[in-house]
């Protein structure tokens, strides 16, 4: 007979890792009295094996009762509760596994308990024994020193036993309070019985559970669930040999969505894998619990029947496997799930062409439940973090290996920056949204509107503004909506947008390489709905633009901060606004004639003119001038812009 100290040093030891796991104590005592009803089963003909739970719990105490109308402490049975360590034998010959160590749960987790029982004696009287567990004294359980009496009338035809556990300290309640409060109502508690107790109410026909729990009664029966389940036997061939298995879907509320987990059972108790876990990749509005048991299990569980310790090798394997059988089982909602993905799919690269370099189709359209468009975005969303983090990391390096310098030629870097031109592409296509808005002859109410130079002259660069260095921060315009070859600037290459109210022209433009001719643009931005100026017979348009060049060529260090021999320039003016305006110009009377239509514009004209240097109007200075429409320079910038977009998606060769 264990001493009692020894039995409490024990099951410290055995649970003192396992604070928060009050489960564990009602795992022990439901699975040892279903034990003791399906022994005698076994024995008895029209025998209904039956479970009373009864638990009531407040903020002082909890209470357990548990009857079982099994065999009771017969002789045979209460030699396994004097001592620990000791298998039942009759156990054993159900597969129960038995360890002897299971009321080390009771020692630990409860305050006081007392067993109840009524049996039958080796000449087939009936006697009742009422015994505290641990026993008060120094013994862990002697049933001699408690004697027995005579069951009262109504448990005269019925052997049973009874365990009343409390719990009212402080430790002990408080996890009790931690488990109650995951499954605080008689619903929530039935369906953790059955996922815990499932192999032995679903292959034992006849086995009735009665719960009360705080008063509100539930009963579990294989009745309740065989209708929703179904069963997936299968064998597979692991380290150990072949092993058989029994996988079990059981419907279920609620959906399955994502990562389904598979439950393990081993001595048909519901257990952990050590090293991996089981799952299922489904959505799937019929829900289904997934259950997996099979003798395998029984073999490498721990003492408490908490871990089950295999091999990764074979979770993997058992794991493809069940996803082998449950792809046949769902391959129509697999199929609906992957068409949806595809609209999902189709919808992100769509709206996101940046980010769709980052996704490998098949990888999202093969995946068995349904990908949403927020899920493909934070995909492609860590791939570009993890290319551009390696590209950062590796691409101002000095070529140490080879890996280094293939990186700037590599497919990943190539994303990469396919991403970046589709950003800038698309901001440019915004861009080009707002200069459409800009010509736009009316407005929202189909009046007559008015835009100001200003307007124009800020969507193409900010005023008051020098670019010399492309890197600098203020390095933000969008002259290249005129040409690209104004889209960035150097210390021989600059412009300059001049402030309002200067007596200057909107913006310069010029080229100062000393190994070329030096250039300048004059660049003259017009109102897009109605030039001041255009066929004024004063100055008009044109008139301007001259008079501008003309200061320019006089004064080049006050205009521009250009110490220059204006004699050695190549000039050039070039007038944005409407093609009204420019129709204006060219049929007023101060205009004198020449300009010729640039091909493949609809509005817009050049001519080789010229502009006076002095007073004398025989020394004239060459200028080329160009007039194009709001309207030509919008569609050919859209078109521009179109084509740079297919390039990125690769919708042709550029060859």
């Amino acid at each position: 007979m264990e001493q009692k100290s020894n039995v409490q040093y024990r099951a410290e030891k055995e649970y003192k890792n396992s604070r928060e796991k009050f489960f564990l104590l009602l795992r022990e005592i439901i699975s040892n009295s279903i034990h003791a009803v399906l022994i005698r089963q076994n024995k008895e003909t029209n025998f209904i094996p039956q479970l009373d739970l009864n638990i009531t719990f407040d903020e002082n105490q909890c209470k357990i009762e548990l009857r079982d109308n099994g065999e009771g402490f017969t002789e045979k049975n209460r030699l396994y509760f004097e001592e620990l360590d000791k298998k039942n034998l009759e156990k054993e010959q159900f597969n129960f596994h038995p360890l002897g160590q299971g009321r080390l749960a009771i020692v630990y987790f409860t305050d006081s308990s007392e067993y109840e029982t009524v049996y039958k004696d080796k000449d087939g009287t009936y006697q009742k024994r009422t015994i505290p567990y641990p026993n008060t004294s120094d013994g862990l359980f002697n049933f001699d020193e408690f004697v027995e009496e005579m069951p009262e009338i109504k448990d005269t035809y019925t052997t049973y036993t009874k365990l009343t556990a409390y719990l009212n300290k402080q430790n002990t309640l408080g996890r009790a309070k931690t488990f109650f409060y995951k499954y605080p109502n008689s619903k929530a508690f039935k369906q953790w019985f059955i996922e815990t107790f499932f192999p032995f109410i679903v292959t034992n026909e006849q086995l009735v559970v009665n719960i009360i729990f705080n008063g509100e009664d539930v009963t579990v029966k294989k009745g309740n669930i065989e209708s929703e389940t179904e069963r997936k036997p299968f064998e597979i061939n692991l380290a150990e040999g072949n092993k058989s298995f029994m996988l079990w879907l059981i419907k279920k509320g609620t959906q399955m969505h994502g990562e389904n987990p598979v439950t393990c059972f081993a001595r048909n108790l519901k257990a952990d894998l050590s090293n991996g876990k089981l799952s299922y990749s489904i959505d799937n509005n019929d829900g289904y619990l997934l259950y997996l048991t099979s003798e395998y299990f029984d073999e490498y569980v721990d003492t408490k029947g908490e871990k089950i310790e295999i091999p990764i090798d074979d979770i993997l394997k058992i794991n493809k496997k069940i996803s082998e059988i449950l792809d046949i089982e769902f391959s129509s909602i697999i199929e609906n799930n992957q068409k949806e993905t595809k609209r999902n799919l189709k919808n992100f690269k769509k709206k996101y062409p940046s980010l769709e370099t980052f996704i490998e189709d098949s990888n999202i359209i093969d995946d068995k439940k349904i990908v949403n468009e927020k899920d493909i975005v934070q995909s492609a969303i860590d791939e570009k973090s993890r290319i551009e983090k390696k590209f950062w990391n590796q691409i101002d390096r000095e070529f140490e290996n080879e890996e280094d310098k293939l990186f700037s030629d590599s497919e990943e870097c190539y994303k990469l920056l396919n991403s970046s031109l589709h950003i800038y592409v698309k901001h440019r296509e915004s861009v080009l949204k707002r200069l459409h808005m800009l010509i736009q002859k009316f407005d929202e109410d189909g009046n007559d509107k008015s835009e100001l130079e200003s307007s124009v002259h800020e969507l193409f660069i900010k005023r008051g503004t020098t670019l010399s260095d492309s890197s600098n921060i203020n390095h933000l315009h969008n002259l290249w909506i005129l040409d690209d070859k104004f889209t960035t600037f150097s210390n021989d290459f600059k412009v300059k947008s001049t402030k309002s109210g200067q007596p200057l022209s909107d913006v310069y433009i010029w080229a100062d390489d000393p190994e070329k001719t030096k250039q300048i643009l004059i660049l003259e931005l017009k109102s897009t709905t109605n030039a001041h100026n255009a066929g004024n017979t004063k100055e008009g348009m044109i008139a301007q633009v001259k008079r501008y060049a003309h200061d320019f060529y006089k004064h080049p260090h006050k205009t521009l901060n250009w110490t220059v021999n204006t004699e050695q320039v190549q000039y050039t003016g070039i007038i944005l606004a409407r093609k009204s305006d420019i129709d204006k110009e060219l049929t007023s009377n101060s205009f004198s004639g020449g300009y010729k239509p640039i091909p493949f514009l609809a509005n817009s004209y050049y001519f080789e003119d010229n502009f006076s240097k002095d007073d004398n109007p025989r020394n004239k200075m060459d200028i080329r001038i160009e007039l194009y429409s709001f309207e030509d320079i919008y569609e050919l910038a859209s078109n521009r812009n179109d084509v740079f977009f297919k390039l990125l998606k690769k919708e042709f060769d550029i060859e």
